[in-house]
């Protein structure tokens, strides 16, 4: 296979790497697409060709190499297989990733310069305005039932005692990433969603309960962008929302027990989180014997709706139940009405 020394106008697009397998992967699918590749095996020809490419394609195993020339302006992609590797290099260059084979028809807009690489998923962060609420209950339902209208929905965890997000959706022993993998991500991840752990058509991203490490802020930063290019919602379980800032220009919800404690600690998360954009979500039922209306106007924030007590809902919770299945009638009405106000 000759190597090509200099870019044309007809070989925009460079790939370095010295792996035979993910030559012949990429070079088939620009074949098939009549676009040209130049490949640049070493450390010479990556100063040679880096300058002058529109589009590349590191490989994991060149990705060093690459990393002290990305402040050279075009769009730089992470190719290879779907693992730790790709996700390593991802991070080193702050470039997106290309998982195959996936991700071969994303290869294949790359290739012909229509890829568009800015996240555009709505992301809805869920605040509870006290403990035991059912913030993360509410995240796991709004989640699951949007997916039933069709949406890519993918679901984070930032409660930092959640306990597993996964657990709610009966997925703790799937295999995918879990926050404990992509603690310390940075820079720019790509599409994550065939590596998460996935349920009723539902991404996962939960808290891993084997280890105490939690992500930093350019790892959720980093995370949401990689969702957003492939998913329509991202629900954000954000608990107390201590960590509400760092999940940027979201749709804050706070879910507020109808009680005067409840209002009362939920006035002090508003202050601390600065939830003055938020949106009311009231939580009723026995001990809770205050109006929604009222709820919402002593926080001085908007009603989006109500969710009435279900009993039903714990008892599928300690069954590892889906709690949006039937016996659940009442509460997955209430949260499909609460959806339709999020999910346009």
């Amino acid at each position: 296979m000759a190597r090509v020394r200099t870019m044309s106008k007809d070989s925009e697009c460079l790939l370095v790497t010295r792996d035979p397998a993910l030559i012949d992967a990429v070079q088939a699918t620009a074949l098939a697409l009549g676009t040209g590749v130049v490949v640049a095996v070493d450390r010479e020809e990556l100063r040679l060709l880096w300058p002058g490419a529109h589009v590349r394609l590191v490989g994991p195993d060149m990705a060093s190499r690459a990393a002290d020339l990305m402040a050279v302006s075009g769009e730089t992609w992470v190719v290879g297989q779907s693992n730790g590797a790709l996700l390593a290099a991802s991070a080193e260059l702050g470039a997106p990733t290309l998982a195959l084979p996936q991700a071969s028809a994303r290869l294949a807009e790359v290739l012909t310069h229509r890829s568009d690489t800015r996240p555009t998923a709505s992301v809805v962060a869920l605040v509870g305005g006290s403990g035991g609420v059912g913030t993360s209950s509410l995240a796991v339902a709004a989640a699951l039932l949007a997916a039933r209208r069709g949406k890519r929905v993918s679901t984070v965890e930032l409660a930092g005692c959640g306990g597993g997000l996964d657990l709610l959706f009966g997925l703790e022993a799937s295999p995918g990433i879990r926050w404990n993998d992509l603690a310390g991500a940075s820079g720019e991840l790509g599409d994550l969603k065939a590596q998460l752990v996935t349920g009723d058509g539902v991404s996962v991203l939960a808290l891993g309960r084997d280890s105490s490490e939690h992500p930093t802020r350019e790892a959720v930063e980093a995370v949401l962008r990689g969702l957003g290019r492939s998913h329509d919602l991202i629900v954000v379980d954000a608990g107390d929302g201590r960590h509400l800032a760092w999940v940027g220009d979201a749709h804050p919800v706070m879910l507020v027990a109808a009680h005067v404690r409840g209002v009362a600690a939920a006035r002090m998360v508003a202050e601390r989180s600065d939830l003055a954009r938020a949106q009311v979500v009231v939580r009723t039922g026995p001990g809770s014997p205050l109006p929604a209306e009222a709820v919402a106007d002593a926080l001085g924030l908007p009603l989006l709706g109500t969710i009435r007590n279900d009993p039903a809902v714990p008892r599928l919770t300690g069954a590892g139940a889906s709690i949006t299945s039937g016996p659940a009638r009442k509460y997955r009405r209430d949260v499909n009405k609460l959806v339709d106000g999020l999910v346009a």
